[in-house]
């Protein structure tokens, strides 16, 4: 019990780190996330003496993936078997009941709601951009005049932004489906550990590592 709390203090402790970024004016901010419209521009990791642990360029690679490799490079080296042990008892530890784990489910999820919906009014915002300034660029064609070369790159900054917009789009619902299978296999094993089958099962280990210690 008191490796899994100690794991469980290591998780705590990783979630807690800060991260600090810049916006379009380059004006530094500081928060436990970094906001969607600021998920694809480099940020800094701090630790809890605003020390700078980690600078991050690479922003293609989801957040949530950094946080899982760092837990696992901060793992003691051991057996898969004492590994699943330690997990499980770390997961009944952190859950009193099934229902927990849904809400907690439910929370990281609308957590995640407030992002899409940032990353979703920005893609309507430049689509509606781009239709008015498709449409003006369409007018001057018609009136005999051509397209200046500001209202060119103009509509090419809005198709760049648009198609970071819907890689945003696709890497978020990617993301969904990584939250939702992570917390329904959290469900099925709490419900496989607080079953009698399991009580039967974890004894049978500790006895055996008893035999094995004697």
């Amino acid at each position: 019990m008191l490796i899994a709390v100690v794991t469980g203090l290591a998780v705590t402790s990783l979630a807690a780190e800060t991260y600090r970024w810049k916006d379009k004016d380059g004006k530094t901010h500081y928060g436990a996330v970094v906001p969607a419209e600021y998920a694809d521009q480099p940020y800094d990791v701090l630790n809890s003496s605003g020390l700078v642990i980690e600078r991050v360029e690479d922003t293609s690679i989801p957040l949530e993936v950094i946080v899982e490799e760092k837990i696992k490079e901060r793992e003691p080296l051991i057996s898969e078997e004492t590994r699943r042990i330690q997990s499980d008892r770390l997961l009944v530890f952190r859950y009193a009941s099934e229902e927990e784990i849904t809400n907690a489910l439910e929370l990281e999820i609308a957590q995640l709601g407030y992002d899409k919906k940032v990353v979703h009014a920005s893609y309507e915002n430049t689509t509606t951009a781009i239709r008015s300034e498709i449409g003006q660029a369409a007018n001057r064609q018609r009136s005999g005049q051509p397209i200046t070369e500001e209202q060119q790159k103009k509509i090419d900054s809005l198709y760049a932004r648009l198609a970071k917009d819907e890689k945003k789009r696709a890497a978020m619902s990617k993301r969904e489906n990584r939250i939702r299978t992570r917390f329904q296999e959290e469900l099925e094993r709490y419900r496989f550990l607080t079953s009698d089958a399991e009580n039967t099962e974890e004894t049978e280990i500790i006895d055996q590592e008893n035999t094995d210690q004697g």
